[in-house]
């Protein structure tokens, strides 16, 4: 018989494409006799993260920054040591995830014992209320109402209007309609996509703009947990790993303009010829007091993305091998590029090739492209071997084919026996 404790684990699955999540979901569901169950993301009490993912750092330093911090079981194909982890080698046997499920369900009820001990210290006594109460009535004229209890509630409300500005600049999305399309990203010369003989022809390489040397800066934050600055002769970009942001003096129609131009086409004069990094001295540059310059990472990227593209894709994929999605995109936080939810919610059904997807959906190729482009540099889009095919491991119990063996077959296994 399960215990209630093992029954209410929920775990969320990161950095997994359709068929690997389906493959964890089976395993967890068969082999690990179904002691936990897949979940979204908010009704999630355990996360399991794919460390061998190209998003991963990105996703596991989100989870450790979560309040209250909740278990978090990494897999990789090596050994990792990671704070605040539990560790699963890859590919996952059943007796080592459910050793890892476990610990994280007895991680819970350590937590909760400390939270509710925690709670019976904080809490005062009816005696104690009594007194607080007759105490302040002393002190307050007696037509004062309010109690200090009400007082520190209004406190936690009344948050900081200058840091809700911030998340606000983080939470606006905008929709693009086909019409205002080629005029809002931007017209690609010398390709007709009417021509899909010229559509191998409508590709680019990030790391000939600015969006490459963005990428590439953003890697180098994260791997060096450091605040960094892309310094060019545009305007300094300034990277906060910590909190997944990007500090820019510039507006949209500003970015947008420098996104889609080659990086190595500009005049040595200009000075964005040769980009370099450096380390934020806060002593020197004091940028935290504009916050309207803040913007969310993945929002950023993507949308640089889309003016970088204007409608081709990236030189890496290969437009007849299927692709898939690893995550729905957060679009409360995109701009959304015409077609954008229905290309994604036939990815997230299954991996196809872009020009099946242009086929099946039949939408300009510019609409397909571009998605590809701004999910791909994000991270929630790839094209390579399935993941699902070295996550799990080979030994776990199969069904049996239930198809009448040959007379041939049945006498090998009986010699064999």
């Amino acid at each position: 018989m399960k215990s209630k404790s093992i029954d209410r684990l929920a775990v969320a699955l990161y950095g997994m494409d359709g068929r690997t999540h389906k493959t964890m979901t089976l395993f967890i569901q068969g082999p690990c006799k179904g002691i936990a169950r897949i979940v979204d993301e908010p009704e999630a009490n355990v996360d399991i993260i794919d460390a061998d993912a190209m998003d991963a750092r990105v996703t596991l330093d989100h989870c450790l920054a979560r309040k209250p911090l909740r278990p978090i079981i990494i897999l990789s194909l090596e050994k990792l040591k990671i704070e605040h982890t539990i560790f699963v080698e890859k590919p996952a046997k059943t007796e080592t995830m459910i050793a890892a499920l476990k610990e994280a369900n007895d991680w819970l009820k350590r937590e909760k014992k400390k939270t509710t001990k925690l709670k019976k210290r904080e809490e005062p006594s009816y005696t104690e209320v009594k007194v607080e109460q007759v105490k302040a009535s002393k002190l307050k004229p007696s037509t004062e109402k309010q109690t200090p209890f009400e007082l520190s509630t209004e406190k936690k409300i009344f948050n900081n209007p200058i840091e809700q500005k911030k998340t606000a600049k983080h939470k606006a999305a905008m929709m693009i309609n086909e019409q205002n399309f080629s005029s809002f990203i931007g017209i690609v010369r010398g390709v007709d996509f009417n021509d899909s003989e010229q559509w191998h022809n409508a590709r680019y390489n990030p790391k000939h703009y600015y969006q490459g040397y963005v990428q590439s800066s953003i890697q180098v934050a994260y791997e060096k947990k450091q605040i960094i600055k892309l310094n060019s002769g545009w305007k300094p970009l300034i990277i906060l790993p910590h909190s997944h942001e990007l500090w820019l003096n510039a507006d949209d129609q500003q970015l947008r303009a420098f996104a889609g131009v080659e990086v190595n086409s500009m005049p040595a004069s200009s000075g964005t010829s040769v980009m370099t990094l450096s380390k934020v001295n806060h002593q020197k540059e004091d940028f935290s007091s504009e916050l309207d310059k803040f913007q969310e990472m993945n929002a950023f990227i993507w949308k640089l993305a889309c003016w970088t593209s204007k409608g081709r894709y990236p030189q890496a994929l290969n437009l007849t091998e299927p692709v898939y999605l690893k995550q729905w995109p957060n679009f409360t936080r995109l701009f959304i590029t015409p077609h954008a939810m229905r290309i994604a919610a036939l990815l997230i059904a299954g991996p196809r090739s872009v020009l099946d997807i242009i086929r099946d959906l039949k939408v300009k190729p510019q609409f397909v492209f571009i998605f590809i482009s701004a999910a791909y540099a994000i991270g929630i889009l790839g094209q390579s071997k399935r993941q699902a095919d070295i996550i799990i491991s080979a030994k776990v119990p199969s069904i049996k084919s239930v198809k009448k063996k040959s007379l041939f077959s049945r006498i090998l296994n009986k010699l064999r026996g």
